[in-house]
């Protein structure tokens, strides 16, 4: 695939961080806005998108066992009780009047902010592994716009937070040298993801959208030659919109 565009934009760099997804929200979303009219980081995204999917498939995905969520509420109990032993303050900065101070204080400040540090990390993990109750899952129904498909297909997009995963069931299987590809629809602009997928045996698969739904209002996937285009070469199949 060839694309015409300037041969640097001065966000080359950022490409790689985008499709890790390391970057903050606030640079993700201006680094979208930005790809939505350059070309060259168009051609970057999709020449790293190999990279950054081997990446997720060498490390196996295993389940957590039974008893890590019980350790995990264990730990969090016992460091929340010696955050309160150690006091109010315990868990509050040292002002820099008190860093200039004697050295026995340091060591109390030293333990606050390890207590804290523990319990944050204890609290994050649990959210992971137990799931959060104060983000919940909106399950959008997304239109199959495929003619002459089985009446059993469909397609969901189910959005948490900012972030999206799409579930479709009962989709053909393409041809050898063909993929679905999972399209961002930011104003009036089809952005190209690293997101192809095929589907198994009985027809289903799940694909995760790249980055932030932020300022998204669609998500399309098109059939695409294997390795995914920069531009739709086909009519969109399933649409989704996240504004319902």
């Amino acid at each position: 695939m060839s694309v015409s565009g300037p041969l640097y934009c001065g966000k080359g760099d950022t490409a790689a961080t985008y499709l890790l997804g390391a970057l903050p929200e606030d640079e993700g979303y201006a680094f979208e806005l930005h790809l939505a009219g350059c070309a060259r980081c168009q051609r970057d995204i999709h020449q790293l998108s190999s990279a950054a999917e081997a990446l997720g498939s060498t490390v196996p995905i295993v389940s957590a066992p039974p008893a890590l969520g019980d350790r995990i509420r264990a730990i969090v109990r016992a460091e929340a009780e010696l955050l309160q032993a150690a006091g109010p303050e315990a868990d509050r900065p040292a002002s820099k009047r008190a860093r200039r101070g004697p050295a026995w204080l340091r060591p109390r400040f030293a333990v606050g902010a390890t207590l804290a540090a523990g319990l944050a990390c204890g609290l994050a993990v649990g959210a992971t592994v137990l799931g959060s109750s104060t983000v919940g899952t909106r399950a959008i129904s997304a239109q199959v716009l495929a003619p002459g498909v089985a009446r059993d297909v469909s397609a969901t997009l189910d959005v948490t937070g900012e972030h999206g995963t799409l579930q479709v069931s009962h989709f053909p299987s393409l041809p050898a040298g063909r993929v679905y590809e999972v399209w961002r629809v930011v104003g009036t602009k089809k952005l190209p993801t690293n997101s192809l997928f095929t589907v198994n045996r009985e027809g289903n698969a799940t694909a995760a959208v790249p980055g932030s739904l932020r300022g998204v209002h669609e998500i399309l996937v098109t059939q695409e030659p294997e390795g995914g285009s920069l531009v739709p070469t086909s009519n969109p199949i399933i649409a989704a919109s996240t504004e319902t």
